[in-house]
């Protein structure tokens, strides 16, 4: 009995020990990082204010037609104190404190444009700072990937085009959208056509992103987006679908028609017949009849709704057809389509109603009704 009192004693101890030690553990942990932070943030206010001064500080003005180096040359000028002081730190505090330093270069780097921009983006390669963050772009963790992809975009940072491109490839979606929205920064609407080549698996997130960047180039990026159909990632090549519809520009309605066509893929092939729609260019109209009358049920709904968009006066006997032999869900698209076309159309509906019962009769009518309506 004294002997198992005494066990349940000594382990009670043990464990109330191990409890204390613990929660000591804790609060050293904790008040250790209160400290690191806290001293970091007084590293990166030094640093702001440095910035602050060197970016904003006067320059004699040079002669026109001077070369960059002469301008260069005044940037060293300014940068050469804060260097020395960087040089005289032992090598464990130089590292925290470049750290402290670049991220306020990259936080000064959102908001500055012109001279003072190009002044920053000098600082940081003479700092050595490109390589570091090109080094980060291969981290094995992917959220220090995607952050350092995001930074050389911010900084405008061409050396870095390479590493950025091959980031297009990484296995990790946020990575591979920063690498892409630096490269659009950095190179402009060309580098549209490297992004739809090595992008894969466009998530939605992605999508909406890239679509923002395409419309601010509307027109421009169209040449691009043709290419893209081309791409071997079907995501790729249904987003530049989707984005040729939306511009609006009647130079794609030929590379679309193509993809229609000929893409082994029947859900791309649908995804062209609606942006031919869209585009409502004549020379599609052939290409939409063809559909509308063929094998396929998807091509044929897409078709016939195209048809309807674009009110092709042509295409009555052909919605006619599906109007009376086709399922369900063909006789609603063939109707709305006929009532689309005007007076033809509904003419068309009327005598069909007269003729046939229900759910022929039933479809004509709604149809009928929605377009008076």
């Amino acid at each position: 009995m004294h002997v198992e009192l005494l066990i349940i004693l000594t382990l009670t101890a043990a464990a109330t020990f191990v409890v204390v030690v613990a929660s000591v553990g804790l609060v050293i942990h904790k008040a250790v990082n209160a400290r690191v932070l806290r001293h970091r943030q007084r590293l990166y206010a030094h640093y702001s204010e440095i910035l602050t001064r060197i970016l904003l500080a006067e320059l004699p003005e040079l002669p026109p037609g001077t070369r960059s180096a002469s301008q260069f040359k005044q940037y060293e000028q300014l940068l050469t104190p804060l260097k020395e002081q960087l040089a005289q730190l032992p090598r464990s505090r130089r590292a925290f404190h470049r750290r402290a330093l670049r991220q306020a270069m990259v936080d000064f780097a959102r908001d500055l444009t012109g001279e003072t921009a190009t002044r920053l983006v000098y600082f940081f390669y003479a700092l050595d700072f490109v390589d570091e963050q090109i080094a980060l772009v291969r981290d094995r963790r992917w959220w220090i990937r995607a952050q350092a992809a995001r930074d050389l975009g911010l900084l405008r940072t061409r050396r870095a085009l390479a590493a950025l491109t091959a980031a297009l490839e990484d296995p990790h979606p946020d990575v591979r959208e920063q690498a892409m929205k630096s490269i659009i920064m950095m190179a402009g609407v060309d580098s549209l056509r490297t992004i739809f080549r090595l992008m894969h698996s466009l998530s939605t997130w992605t999508a909406v992103e890239l679509s923002v960047v395409v419309m601010q180039y509307k027109d421009q990026a169209v040449p691009c987006l043709a290419e893209g159909l081309s791409a071997p990632d079907e995501s790729v090549v249904l987003f530049c679908i989707e984005m040729l519809a939306e511009i609006g520009f009647v130079s794609g309605v030929e590379p679309l028609r193509a993809l229609a066509e000929n893409y082994p893929n029947v859900s791309v092939r649908a995804k062209a017949i609606e942006a031919l729609g869209r585009l409502g260019d004549e020379r599609a109209e052939g290409l939409l009849l063809h559909a509308a009358a063929g094998t396929n049920v998807r091509l044929r709904l897409k078709a016939m709704e195209a048809l309807g968009r674009m009110g092709v006066p042509r295409s009555v006997p052909v919605l006619k057809r599906r109007l009376l032999n086709g399922a369900i869900p063909e006789k609603l698209v063939a109707a709305r389509a006929l009532a689309a076309n005007g007076p033809d159309g509904l003419r068309v509906l009327s005598e069909v109603a007269a003729a046939h019962p229900e759910p022929v009769r039933a479809v004509c009518e709604q149809a009928i009704e929605e377009a008076e309506g």
